[in-house]
């Protein structure tokens, strides 16, 4: 069992635990001056440190909790036999978009997403493919974490690879034909479902053409995650790409495309409805062991709920104590 924090830099906003026992220690060195000067008696040392340890508490175990620590274990693996996952991800230019020049880019959050979303439904074989102007899989649906953490995080980039043709919009909706028949998903698998984590700037196609094309049986389920805003605009190395503008009609297109497909889409900020919208479309099904496996536990929220503790601790004696 070992601990492994997902985004490490978090850990800097601990770093703010400083000021406020900078802030403390000014006014207890006040305090002490005024105690002396009017021969008042000095209070114990436990009545000073209660309070600089709460103060260094709140930001720590904030700090710790936007680090994403996840406890790692190896233990006996069970996965359905009756359900796979394809987190599919939009790779085109657009998705280098991002609110500012240092802030996260679509692809990063989308990445952030599936990692969320497959952790929430980790007894579910799952795999990665890319998506422009044809869908490729990265790895196909597997049970194991490492794998499927490995090439989360290493194979899926922007252009990674380019679009076949030279449009200026290489993203095309109708790609997602790819997922008729067993292509992808195993032979006999009966609920299939494909995440598409995308910005919905699709270049245009027939609708009709890929409606027809996903009504076949064996059937795949979609839930569309898009990412992004009207005001994202794309950097390149800290510059204004003044090429680019994003799609005001793309939260429209992915709404159209999940009528098409008879899936559901979501903004980014309704994960957790997404997530329990895939749980519904995969039920429940049987579990079969496939041996070890790494079980992961996030310990975030658990964090933060924590570091409420000593910010009520430190209200009571503000309201109470005194």
């Amino acid at each position: 069992m070992h601990l492994t924090f997902l985004t490490p830099w978090g850990g800097v906003i601990a770093v703010g635990a400083a000021l406020p026992l900078g802030a403390l220690a000014l006014s207890e060195t006040r305090a002490r001056k005024a105690r002396r000067a009017l021969r008042l008696a000095e209070p114990s040392v436990r009545t000073k440190l209660a309070p600089a340890l709460m103060l260094a508490l709140v930001p720590a175990l904030l700090g710790l909790a936007v680090s994403q620590p996840i406890l790692q274990s190896v233990r006996k693996a069970r996965l359905r036999s009756d359900a796979q996952i394809f987190y599919v991800f939009d790779t085109s230019e657009s998705m280098r978009a991002s609110a500012g020049p240092h802030a996260s880019t679509r692809l990063s959050r989308a990445v952030a997403i599936a990692r969320r979303m497959h952790l929430a439904i980790e007894d579910v074989p799952s795999g990665l493919a890319t998506m422009t102007d044809r869908v490729l899989p990265n790895v196909f649906p597997t049970g194991s974490e490492q794998l499927f953490t490995a090439a989360l995080e290493q194979t899926i980039g922007i252009d990674r690879p380019p679009p076949k043709g030279l449009d200026q919009r290489a993203t095309t909706f109708a790609a997602l034909d790819t997922f008729a028949g067993s292509n992808f998903f195993s032979e006999g698998t009966q609920h299939r479902l494909v995440v598409l984590l995308t910005d919905g700037e699709t270049a245009p196609y027939f609708t009709g053409d890929l409606r027809e094309a996903l009504r076949g049986k064996p059937h795949t389920r979609f839930v569309i995650v898009r990412v992004g805003h009207p005001r994202d605009r794309i950097f390149i190395r800290g510059r204004l790409d003044r090429g680019y503008r994003a799609d005001s009609s793309a939260a429209r297109a992915t709404k159209n495309l999940a009528a098409v497909v008879g899936g559901s889409a979501y903004a980014e900020g309704n994960v957790g409805t997404a997530i329990s919208e895939a749980k519904r479309v995969l039920g429940k099904g049987p579990l079969v062991g496939v041996g070890e496996g790494l079980h992961v536990v996030a310990l975030a929220p658990w964090l933060a709920l924590l570091s409420l503790v000593p910010l009520a601790a430190l209200l009571w004696r503000r309201n109470i104590v005194r």
